[in-house]
């Protein structure tokens, strides 16, 4: 598959968490005053585009899994062959944002590409436009709406996800449900990363 075709598919984020079940207290004890809370949880920044691939967009600990897999950074800023790896700018790039292109050295496909641009009202709205002529299926939450196709083995799969002022997306060469569950997870670090908590 040309890894344009598949770049210019990808026009993204379900949140996991886990928490432990609360201690109940013994019958018993005698009820001590609540504590009082000293600070508020942090809250995400504000929007932050990053500039290069190789730090700014994805976690030191999944570009480690990354490279552990034998990946390499081929395309997009700080990459093996920067932007010159596609022919044409990716629909990110073309809103002022980065896309990068991990794969196999010796392959010209690529096999994971993870792409962040920001965006404003009007760019928003096309963008959603176009996933839905696309056919991608559509998640809303109360901070995101999310696009995506699980794929199969002869098709890609596709995450957007877009918020305000920002689009996200994960795109992998194979599709498949455990393709589509990392590409999630992957949008997830990209958004942790792009909206470093204020404290």
């Amino acid at each position: 598959m040309n890894s344009r075709l598949v770049l210019a598919a990808a026009l993204v984020v379900a949140l996991a968490g886990c928490s432990s079940a609360p201690v109940a207290e013994p019958p018993d004890s005698t009820p001590s005053e609540a504590p009082t809370a000293t600070s508020e949880a942090p809250a995400p920044g504000p929007f932050t585009q990053p500039d290069d691939c190789a730090s700014g967009i994805l976690p030191a600990s999944r570009l480690t899994a990354l490279d552990d897999l034998g990946l390499v950074l081929l395309g997009g800023p700080g990459g093996k062959y920067g932007t010159e790896y596609s022919a044409d700018p990716t629909p990110e790039e073309q809103l002022g944002g980065i896309s990068c292109i991990w794969g196999f050295d010796a392959s010209d496909i690529s096999s994971i590409t993870v792409s962040v641009a920001p965006l404003s009202a009007d760019t928003r709205l096309q963008a959603l436009d176009e996933f839905a002529r696309q056919g991608l299926v559509e998640e809303l939450t109360e901070t995101t709406a999310i696009y995506s196709q699980v794929g199969g083995d002869d098709e890609p799969t596709i995450t957007n996800v877009l918020r305000d002022d920002s689009w996200i997306s994960v795109l992998t060469t194979v599709g498949g449900e455990e393709n589509a569950a990392e590409s999630r997870v992957i949008a997830d670090e990209v958004a942790a990363t792009v909206y470093p908590v204020t404290r």
